[in-house]
């Protein structure tokens, strides 16, 4: 029976394992996730541009893009991205639904929602626009509802304006699918409920329907959450509206995160996780409260018309009592940080799934009485990734839910019985899918295995090392017990018999041979049934919850210490059963404990011993209390007091969370905490660097997570050494590594009790420094080169100390420069000298310091042995010279024929050259093929504007615009810093006035350290800033130059505006990007996009050296490739491998044009390039994930840059192996593989590898070149015709992008323009300006030279594209002819001007005729308005709201302000007019003093 009991457990563990519907999977998204929607056996997800449909195992089934574009890119997971996207606009899905096997997704983007078939949803059925609104932070909530066989669609949204929806308010709206299926959505007519105007700014976050009515629930502005019902019968009415009341204790919580119905106990309800308005993560961060839906919708009210409709049915009064209370009239459960919630009924109790902001799911059960148990965590995700609000449950198998991060969605087991070791655990837990199980001793599903009663243990201690143990069964039978130690292959520790229904049955054990690590297996047995418990002595110490749980699990209560121990060493006074008061012992010191704080405030999930508290009054403090979740029990804490003002306690080990420490406890209630935050254990990522000499002394990093929890370092070989924690962050760990003889040490972490594996240290012999001399000896300075053998253990310069020693002084030498060669490494180092003596290079010394690693040079007097040098030499000397004269007249004659065989060939040579580029230039016809360019890669206008406003940023672009642009709604954030946003509002309001702001700006610009790129970033964040204020911005700018033209400083006017040195002058390059930027992407961006695709076509039709990045074809005279030899086009047939099943191999071939002196790196980017062109969309792997093979005949060759038989020149230089060197011929067949190991050679360094530009000491010899990589001889000028046809060739898109700019689009400029120039006009007319050279200066250098040349030379600000050195190059030559054009001088070239000024020498003429008409159609043009000059303003402000986050460019200006507050202070106090700024200022500035000051809570 038992061998048949084992094979049916092992054979359904084997079938668990292998069947996918019991196993948890994940999924992770390029994109942040914005939706999800169940049906009834799929999962569909939407990200931002993108839709996903799963299974209900969550495997991938199909995806597709928000509109064509992405497609491509959202079949990329995060783990496989690997290109960039052409990207338009960014997608955001607002509302997802499924019904009747359609998906209907909407997007923001024009409001549209889109309906696809859920067995196909890559296939568009219908498309509507204008169904929800187009901003980002205000997603709808949407109702599917069935009335007999029709279908309606109810959804709630709020629009402020009409550029995506129909009416403007429309809150709730009626819409029906129409009959023939032909996917529109169309209005109800009549059916619409309109916001109230005295509720603007609402937000939807839920709807459901239940009974013939319909709830939204919603909040308006800050006030508390609040639900509508509306009743669906003919049409929509009115119901009632009701605020959701939520209080944590005393503490309201007004904010709705997340919310979920449930149906329970024969009633419907509703649960939602809630939060203050202006608290941050802490231990009363959240709150679950549970509202009664069946009484909240019994009788109506006209509250309604206070947030919808006009408001004419209002009864004030009927609007008291409209608060609805939760179940208890408090919150069911408290937490710091949830936000994500699931529920459900199990076995007549309800599941709570939870999701918290640092990445835990959590699962808690309430009782009849809405009690909720202590939360248990299911699962938690890497790097404590908050989760989105939604949790959904597997709509196949109850026995899984689904849990989402910003980027990830998860299936994640409902329990974990087997988590639970003991019945009481297993029981104590209340979790309704786990019981224990007697007859396999373990815990285990409900439905696997019927469970029954806990055994109650008692254990008491006795004499001679022996203990008695006792258990108890609630069933009156005579029972047989027997205790066994599990530890010891089940060996027997007692037998008892029970006394006739008692139900209790003892025995005697000895313990001399047992320790608390020993784990017991008691057992009762009688003719009916079998009852097991399985305990360790080492948990008692666990148990410290109270006396009666302690004492009842086979442990001790020691009265005096309060506090559970282990039976093997007990305390002389002891509870019993009788005696056992379970109670909770209040603290209550009876006196006032002052400024408590504990150090650390984050401690790892292991606990922390000697933890340091520090406050008033602690020396009769003896126990703590450590809160959790409120639904969680307590546990007191020891400490020591060791003076009046520190205590020192131990925490013990905890989950991820925030938890309170509670210095004053009464009756059950905390009334004062102290925050402790538990984070998981630090990981590591990487050692840097991973090497050091063995004489130690190198500063090593290990980079990693919660690196700040560390106890210190551990490095192990035969010798271990322990380094304490000194100076560990948040992400990075330093240390210096000491000295040890052994070549691998292992490093690892230590966190209290545990160690954790980093990695491996190599230690290698110590630096070999073998000369050194002078090289410089001018004056007071002395210069010295040290020399040192070539190693791999890649020393910096700034590792390296140098001391000289001379004359009885030792100086510092500092290290400058550090270059390695092929053979040995040379370090130059500059001292200052004592005097300008010259220093005798044999009397000095030199020591190098590296780390605990000394060694000392000096070089020896050579003086004594130079004259035996010169005897031994001279006899030796005079043969040679006789031998050199013969052989020299020999050679002579030798010599002098081969250069005249040598000059023939070099005139022919040159002959050829000539003619052919004669040949190219006339006969070669333009074969340029730029294809449909499709949908242009344009940047929305937030990238752009960060491109342009921030060029140069000193912390990563990423992290920068993660920083300052605003990605995530508002709804779906948990927490909003609400005092910063109070200073922001503060700082905002006082640079809205403009005398403000103007008496600031001139008082910063007047201090010396105000640099221009502080001017510059200063500018830009107050561009930012006034994003949604253009009007404001505009007339700040003007003042601002009005005041610049008024400076004694420009007394010359031909130079104003030349260059960027004020903040106005950058606040202008910023005001035209603004406004320009509709103009350029309407009108001019096609043509500058054409031009970069003609161009970068026309560079890579020639061969492009891969080393040098100089090509054969291009306009700038720097980076011409005139070193080339002859090359051949061939074209290989490349197969790629089948990536899925149902691909059709005949597909597989695709034909590939590359150039025999290719590399095999540029040969698989045009492999790659043309597999994009061919098939549409970008291979899967990635180019450093790629190899190939040449297939020749019956065998295949890997094809490598570098192999074991490259070319190695004289000087150590491999030669890049090319199509040519491995014989390939047209027609050719390259297979495609995927790389088994990926390496990153850098195969542009010009001292290791070269391509088709040699060294220059090889290009003398002639002979062999073939064998050697010889080059014949060449000459520059020969190839300047290349540049002249390159010129031809891209001319037609130079001419079309040109006149884009300065044509003016149906005879009137962009209002920006025509507005600045009007303006410059008026300005030179009030300064009595008469000379039109000034104006014409004035308007080339606010618009041309400001705007457009930024843009010619980086089209990477516009469009998502790579700018190469090579296309940069090119573009500058094109941006100083559009340069040229708007230039009054008139250049007169000659024939060794440059060439980049010759190619376009006769284009200058005509292109100045055009600027001059486009100029005067501008003066010509119908004046702007100031009313139609708002209108513009106003309308770009709106497009441009909520793209960046409205506190961050305020809170920068303040840096500024901060750095010249007293200087601004001063001259406030002494400038009338500005004493409510000066007490705002004031005001703001202790706010951020005071932050300083105190610690975080």
């Amino acid at each position: 029976m038992t061998l048949s009991r084992c094979l049916v457990n092992l054979l359904l563990f084997l079938f668990l394992i292998a069947d996918p519907v019991y196993n948890e999977d994940a999924y992770s998204f390029r994109y942040p996730v914005n939706n999800i929607a169940i049906g009834e056996k799929h999962v569909v997800v939407a990200t931002e541009n993108c839709l996903y449909k799963f299974d209900h195992t969550l495997q991938l089934l199909s995806t597709t893009g928000a509109n064509d574009n992405y497609t491509p890119a959202c079949k990329q997971s995060q783990a496989e991205k690997t290109s960039a996207v052409h990207q338009t606009a960014t997608f955001y899905n607002m509302l997802l639904l499924i019904f009747k096997e359609t998906v209907l997704s909407c997007w923001n983007q024009n409001g549209t929602c889109n309906e696809r078939r859920l067995n196909k949803i890559e296939t568009l059925i219908g498309s509507t626009p204008k169904v929800v609104y187009c901003d980002k932070n205000y997603p709808a909530v949407g109702i599917d509802y069935y009335v007999g066989n029709s279908f309606r669609l109810f959804v709630a949204t709020y629009a402020k304006s009409t550029d995506c929806m129909s009416e403007v308010g429309t809150a709730i709206r009626h819409i029906s699918v129409r009959q023939n299926n032909d996917g529109i959505l169309a209005n109800v007519n009549n059916e619409n409920v309109n916001i109230n105007k005295d509720a603007w700014g609402i937000r939807f976050v839920d709807g459901f329907s239940l009974d013939n009515k319909l709830f939204f629930t919603y909040s308006i502005s800050s006030s508390e959450a609040r639900m509508a019902i509306l009743k669906q019968d003919n049409g929509i009415a009115f119901h009632k509206r009701v605020k959701l009341i939520c209080r944590m204790k005393s503490q309201p919580m007004e904010k709705i995160l997340s919310a979920a119905k449930f149906s329970a106990f024969g009633g419907h309800f509703y649960a939602g996780i809630f939060t203050p308005n202006d608290i941050g993560t802490s231990l009363k961060g959240t709150a679950l409260c549970i509202f009664d839906l069946t009484d909240m919708s019994q009788e109506g009210n006209d509250c309604l018309e206070q947030d919808f409709g006009d408001g004419e049915r209002l009864d004030l009064d009927s609007c008291k009592n409209d608060e609805h209370f939760p179940v208890n009239q408090t919150a069911t459960l408290g937490h710091g940080n949830l936000s994500a919630i699931h529920a459900v009924e199990v076995n007549k109790r309800i599941v709570f799934y939870l999701g918290t902001g640092d990445g835990q799911v959590l699962k808690a059960t309430l009782d009849a009485n809405w009690k909720a148990s202590c939360p248990q965590i299911l699962h938690e995700f890497d790097g404590e990734a908050p989760m989105v609000y939604k949790i959904k449950g597997d709509p196949v198998n109850s026995s899984f839910i689904y849990a989402l991060t910003r980027n990830q969605i998860r299936r994640i087991k409902v329990e974990k019985c087997e988590r639970f070791e003991s019945c009481k655990e297993c029981m104590l837990a209340e979790d309704p899918h786990c019981g224990w199980c007697h007859s396999q001793k373990r815990c285990t599903l409900k439905t696997e295995c019927d469970s029954s009663e806990c055994l109650d243990i008692n254990a008491v201690p006795l004499r001679n090392s022996q203990v008695k143990i006792t258990v108890k069964s609630t069933e009156l039978l005579p029972w047989r017990c027997t205790l066994k130690n599990l530890k010891k292959k089940g060996e027997n520790l007692c037998t008892g018999q029970s006394v006739e229904t008692s139900g209790n049955c003892s025995c005697s054990f000895f313990t001399n041979q047992l320790t608390d690590m020993d784990q017991f297996t008691v057992e009762m047995i009688n003719n009916k049934k079998s009852l097991t418990e399985i305990y360790q002595f080492k948990r008692c110490s666990q148990l410290q919850s109270g006396c009666l749980d302690c004492v009842t699990s086979g442990c001790l209560w020691c009265n005096k210490d309060s506090k559970c121990t282990s039976p093997l060493h007990p305390c002389m006074d002891y509870a019993n059963l009788t005696t056992c008061k379970d109670t909770q012992p209040p603290i209550s010191p009876g006196y006032t404990i002052l400024n408590i704080s504990i150090q650390p405030e984050r401690i790892s999930n292991y606990g922390k011993k000697n933890v340091i508290i520090t406050g008033e009054g602690l020396q009769n403090l003896s126990q703590l209390v450590l809160i959790g979740t409120s639904s969680c029990g307590t546990e007191q804490l020891n400490i020591i007091p060791i003076n009046n003002t520190q205590a020192n306690v131990s925490l013990p080990p905890s989950t991820t969370g925030t938890k309170g420490v509670c210095v004053e406890f009464h009756n059950f209630t905390c009334s004062k905490t102290e925050d402790i935050h538990y984070a998981p254990p630090p990981s590591c990522v990487q050692i840097s660097p991973g090497t050091s000499w063995h004489s130690g002394g190198r500063n090593i990093n290990i980079t990693g997570h919660n690196m700040d929890l560390v106890d210190s370092i551990l490095l192990s070989s035969k010798n271990s050494r322990t380094i304490p924690n000194s100076g560990c962050t948040m992400s990075y760990c330093p240390f210096v590594a000491p000295q040890f003889s052994e070549d691998d040490v292992t490093i690892y972490i230590r966190v209290e009790e545990h160690t954790i594996r980093c990695g491996n240290l190599l230690y290698r012999e110590n630096p070999d420094f073998t000369s050194f001399n002078v090289i410089n000896d001018i004056n007071d300075e002395l210069e010295l080169r040290i020399k040192k053998k070539n190693d791999d253990l890649n020393i910096q310069q700034n590792e390296i100390q140098v001391q000289v020693h001379y004359s009885n002084n030792t100086l510092s030498c500092k290290v400058h420069n550090l270059t390695q060669n092929a053979d040995e490494t040379a370090l130059l180092c500059k001292m200052r000298k004592l005097s300008k003596d010259k220093i005798i290079e044999d009397q000095i010394k030199v020591t190098v310091i590296l780390g605990e690693f000394k060694k000392t040079l000096e070089n020896k007097s050579k003086s004594f042995h130079f004259f035996w040098y010169i005897l031994l030499a001279l006899p030796l000397l005079i043969v040679v010279i006789l031998a050199a004269c013969f052989v020299t007249r020999y050679k002579a004659r030798k010599l002098s024929k081969k250069l005249r065989n040598e000059v023939e060939l070099l005139e022919s040579q040159i002959r050829q050259e000539i003619r052919a580029g004669f040949a190219e230039l006339q006969m070669e016809k333009n074969d340029l093929n730029v294809q449909s360019l499709g949908t242009i890669p344009f940047f929305d206008y937030k990238h752009v504007a960060i491109n342009i406003l921030f060029p140069e940023v000193d912390e990563g672009r990423l992290d920068f615009s993660e920083r300052i642009l605003e990605f995530m709604p508002p709804l779906y954030k948990s927490r909003q810093p609400v005092e910063g946003d109070n200073v922001a509002s503060v700082l905002r309001k006082m640079f809205e006035n403009k005398n403000f702001l103007m008496f600031l700006i001139h008082t910063m610009e007047k201090q010396s350290s105000f640099s221009v790129k502080d001017r510059c970033i200063f500018a830009s964040y107050l561009t930012i800033g006034f994003q949604n204020n253009l009007v404001y911005l505009t007339e700040v700018m003007e003042d601002l130059l009005r005041h610049l033209m008024d400076q004694p400083s420009n007394k010359h006017p031909k130079l104003l505006l030349r260059r960027t040195e004020s903040v106005v002058e950058k606040l202008l390059t910023n005001w035209m990007s603004t406004c320009l930027y509709g103009f350029l992407r309407e009108s001019v961006g096609e043509q500058l996009y054409l031009l970069v695709c003609t161009l970068n076509q026309r560079i890579h039709k020639g061969p492009i050296d891969a080393v040098n990045c100089r090509a054969l074809y291009t306009l700038n005279e720097d980076w011409l490739l005139w070193q080339i030899s002859d090359f051949n086009i061939i074209e290989l047939n490349v197969n790629f491998p089948v990536i899925t099943e149902n691909e059709d191999e005949s597909n597989r071939c695709i034909t590939v044009p590359v150039l025999d002196c290719d590399t095999i790196g540029q040969t698989k980017e045009k492999i790659l390039q043309r597999f994009l062109e061919v098939k549409g969309y970008p291979h899967r792997l990635h180019i450093i994930e790629i190899g190939l093979e040449f297939h020749h005949g019956q065998t295949l060759k890997e094809l490598l840059d570098i192999d074991s038989s490259s070319v190695v020149l004289e000087n150590g230089i491999k030669k890049l192996n090319t199509i040519k060197y491995y014989k390939i011929g047209d027609g050719a067949t390259i297979n495609v593989i995927k790389k088994q190991c990926i390496d990153f050679p850098d195969y542009e360094n010009p001292k290791l590898y070269c391509h088709l530009v040699l060294p220059d000491e090889e290009d003398e010899d002639s002979e062999n070149m073939d064998a050697k990589g010889k080059q014949k001889f060449k000459v520059k000028e020969l190839y300047l015709t290349k540049l002249l046809s390159t010129k031809v060739a891209i001319h037609a898109a130079v001419e079309k992008l040109f006149r884009s700019i300065w044509t003016l689009p149906a005879g009137r400029p962009p209002v920006a323009i025509k507005y600045f120039f009007d303006f410059l006009d008026a300005q030179a007319e009030n300064k009595k300006i008469t000379d039109p050279d000034v104006l014409h200066i004035w308007k080339t250098n606010s618009l041309p030279l400001r705007f457009w040349i930024n843009i010619l030379k980086n089209p990477h600000f516009v469009f998502d594209i790579r700018k190469t050195p090579l296309l940069d190059s090119c573009l500058s030559v094109i941006a100083q002819a559009f340069m040229d054009g708007f230039s009054l001088t008139e250049h007169q070239l000659g024939k060794s001007a440059p060439t980049n000024k010759l190619l376009y020498a006769k284009d200058i003429p005509q292109f100045k005729e055009e600027i001059k008409a486009y100029y005067k159609g501008i003066r010509d043009a119908p004046t702007v308005s100031p009313a139609e000059l708002k209108e513009f303003l106003t309308q770009e402000s709106k497009k441009h709201e909520h793209e960046f986050k409205e506190d961050v460019p305020f809170l920068e200006l303040y840096k500024y302000i901060e750095r010249y507050s007293d200087v601004i202070i001063s001259s406030l106090e002494n400038e009338p007019g500005f004493e409510a700024e000066l007490g705002q200022l004031l005001h703001v500035r202790k706010v951020f003093e005071d932050k300083k000051k105190c610690k975080w809570e």
